[in-house]
């Protein structure tokens, strides 16, 4: 689900729990992706080819973002939190 707050969006998993830049959610499949914040306030996950990244050919997010919608919101879940170190 996603709610707007004063115009920005807020985006919650299946669970309605908060989903927010540098977490880590798991979809229904079992894969889990990290979470990234657009220039524009979306949230959405790496677009860039993971076997690129670990090869060294590309650094996370050097091919965007892919925001998250209403869809993925609906089946994802929040796993892992951000950690205030970040």
């Amino acid at each position: 689900m996603i709610l707007y707050e004063n115009d920005k969006p807020r985006y919650f998993d299946k669970n309605g729990k908060e989903i927010t830049d540098g977490c880590t959610i798991r979809y229904a499949d079992g894969h889990t992706e990290k979470v990234y914040r657009t220039t524009d306030d979306q949230l959405g996950t790496d677009a860039t080819n993971p076997s690129w990244i670990k090869s060294g050919r590309a650094i996370a997010c050097e091919y965007g973002i892919y925001p998250l919608g209403s869809l993925e919101t609906d089946e994802v879940e929040v796993v892992e939190e951000r950690s205030g170190n970040e």
